[in-house]
């Protein structure tokens, strides 16, 4: 229960926290011109302290002098209402900013007397207040800088995650949902006895898999617009990897061609799939957090490693190579961020191997589910991570979902590889090549806890 604060207190938490709010906007208002001319007076330290202290008097007239408390509210909010008025007049500024900073510090005085919320409440909300007008640059460079695809495409998130996923229903279809499935698994002779009871497909699960995919997409792109940019290359080739792996190491194989220095080459494409690995442990962190502790050695392990061989690779870079990456980075810039098209295909890909996986695991065992989970990987990572998150410790053990996370990293890096020979430089492909063996040979550490 909150302790009730004698009334001298509460004016003097009026008005330090009104001064607080003043001193931010009187050091904005110093880096704008003022000019005489304008008519309008610097709103600092005096008047916000003023302002909030005058709320705090008006909410201790309220319980014994009602009248007097509305005439002060009515008072205030004419005033208010002709400063903005005059304001906009003089300065052609039709911001409200200001105006809601002094409303917003009228009404901490207000509470802070009536006690209507905690104190600890009211002072993080003042902290709120002044951190939100201080970044107004910021935000202003934030604004000016986004491009037309970057709206489309956080639009598209928003349709998908906000308008999409809360309508869709929370129900778990079985096989024996499925249209035409009966009669193809009939016309093969196979025993459908124990599939018809196996839950394959959830609307409301499925589509929160690709609101994780895609949000974990945009993630990636918020990294290289504010981070990447300013560090160059390196921090590129890893929101390269969040948004694709396979598309960044095949662009970086093409330019290995051309490339003198291809150390600085495999380097980046190696943390293209550290990013990778990274987004996969946020997969599993986000569905199966029960999963992730019994995988976490195996996820530590090829992150390390990959952090490791990527350094090294660094290390070896010349002067030389500084240049060539120019175009690398701008066709890595040029990877699609989003779009609801892809997001759909995944779903659908994501759908089939779940299907059959779960029927490869009834009708062959854990093998059969290793065996289809591993092929799945040529089409990527994501679908085999989510897949192997929602099965374990309920439909697979730990140790099989880990086996399959094994195994298709094993088959995605390989043809990763396979696609460095078929594009790049012979020694581009032969020292990634090593690199993801030596990848995939600690990954099969991560069993050490199993055994």
């Amino acid at each position: 229960m909150n302790m009730s604060l004698p009334i001298p207190l509460k004016l003097l938490l009026s008005l330090v926290l009104g001064a607080v709010i003043g001193l931010e906007r009187e050091s904005y208002e110093r880096k704008i011109d003022k000019t005489p001319e304008s008519g309008i007076g610097s709103l600092g330290v005096r008047t916000f302290s003023l302002i909030t202290l005058l709320g705090g008097v008006a909410g201790l007239l309220k319980d014994g002098y009602f009248s007097l408390f509305l005439i002060v509210n009515v008072t205030f909010m004419t005033l208010l209402v002709a400063y903005y008025i005059i304001g906009s007049i003089f300065t052609k500024d039709n911001g409200i900013t200001t105006e809601i900073a002094i409303l917003f510090g009228f009404l901490v005085g207000i509470f802070i007397s009536l006690e209507i919320f905690p104190i600890q409440i009211i002072i993080a909300l003042v902290v709120i207040l002044i951190f939100i007008l201080s970044i107004k640059e910021r935000v202003q460079i934030i604004v000016s800088n986004i491009k037309e695809n970057e709206l489309s495409a956080f639009l598209s998130y928003a349709i998908i995650a906000l308008v999409i996923l809360p309508f869709l229903p929370n129900i778990s279809y079985t096989i024996n949902d499925i249209p035409y499935l009966l009669p193809v698994l009939k016309a093969f002779n196979i025993n459908i006895g124990e599939l018809l009871n196996v839950a394959v497909f959830n609307p409301f699960n499925l589509w929160k898999v690709v609101v994780i995919i895609t949000g974990v997409d945009l993630a990636g792109y918020f990294f290289e617009k504010t981070i990447g940019q300013k560090k160059g290359w390196l921090l590129t080739s890893l929101a390269g990897g969040f948004i694709s792996s396979t598309s960044t190491t095949q662009s970086l194989s093409q330019k290995s061609r051309h490339a003198q220095n291809i150390n600085l080459l495999v380097a980046a494409a190696i943390f293209a799939n550290l990013s990778s690995f990274i987004q996969h442990l946020i997969l599993i962190a986000s569905i199966n957090v029960l999963f992730l502790s019994q995988v976490i050695f195996y996820v530590l392990m090829i992150i390390s490693v990959t952090l490791l061989l990527g350094l090294f690779f660094l290390n070896q870079k010349d002067k030389t190579g500084e240049e060539n990456l120019s175009e690398t980075k701008e066709k890595l810039q040029q990877i699609k961020i989003f779009s609801l098209g892809p997001a759909l295909k995944f779903a659908f890909v994501f759908l089939g191997v779940t299907i059959v996986t779960k029927i490869s695991l009834i009708l062959f065992g854990q093998s059969g589910f290793l065996i289809s989970s591993a092929l799945a990987a040529l089409t990527g990572l994501d679908a085999v991570t989510i897949n192997a998150s929602q099965m374990a410790g309920s439909v697979l053990s730990y140790k099989t979902a880990l086996l399959s996370l094994i195994f298709a990293n094993a088959v995605n890096l390989t043809a990763k590889s396979v696609y460095g020979f078929l594009q790049g430089k012979k020694s581009f492909a032969i020292k990634f090549s090593i690199s993801m063996i030596i990848i995939v040979i600690a990954s099969f550490l991560g069993l050490i806890p199993f055994l």
